[in-house]
């Protein structure tokens, strides 16, 4: 009888994954040379798999010196809209960006070894750091995104399963007694 009303105790909680999505912007600049950054934002402290980071650019991205870098408390996710597709973990090809005819969207794909101790005390913090000459013809009209993953998360479960536990537990007192006054 120790053994159910103990498996129901531990039946009241249990841990599963649930999907966290952390949003940022939209927000834009006017400033050349802008320093975009989203700071303190809450998240959970646990993750299992890995996260993604989806964003969303528009702005003066169209020359060879213009890019953008991307950071997530100083872990570098590379140089973005500079051509070279080998230097940055975002899924654009060619990484080429746009005088601000259209939105860029992407994402990059960020390894739980990698985003694991960056959300382990529970704040994570972004930066997005333009070059020199961005902005010289036009502002950065919009940028914007989110950051999904797995958190591993206890979970309540309802709360029929502890009185469910309760009930267990009478009529095992109720039985012992009875097998005691029969004896």
């Amino acid at each position: 009888m120790k053994h159910i009303i103990l498996a129901a105790g531990l039946a009241c909680a249990a841990t599963a994954s649930q999907a966290v999505t952390i949003d940022f912007g939209p927000t834009s600049s006017g400033a050349a040379d802008p320093l975009i950054t989203f700071t303190g934002l809450s998240v959970p402290t646990t993750v299992t798999g890995n996260a993604t980071l989806s964003l969303t650019v528009r702005g003066d991205l169209n020359a060879g010196n213009e890019y953008l870098d991307v950071s997530l408390d100083g872990f570098s996710l590379g140089r973005l809209f500079d051509g070279n597709p080998n230097n940055d973990l975002f899924d654009l090809h060619p990484d080429v960006g746009n005088q601000s005819r259209s939105n860029l969207i992407t994402t990059a794909t960020i390894l739980n070894t990698d985003f694991a101790p960056l959300i382990s005390d529970g704040v994570l913090n972004l930066t997005f750091d333009f070059s020199p000459s961005v902005n010289c013809c036009g502002p950065v009209q919009l940028l914007e995104g989110s950051i999904t993953f797995d958190s591993g998360a206890t979970v309540p479960l309802p709360a029929a399963l502890p009185l469910l536990g309760l009930a267990l537990g009478g009529l095992g007192f109720v039985g012992r007694r009875r097998r005691k006054a029969a004896a």
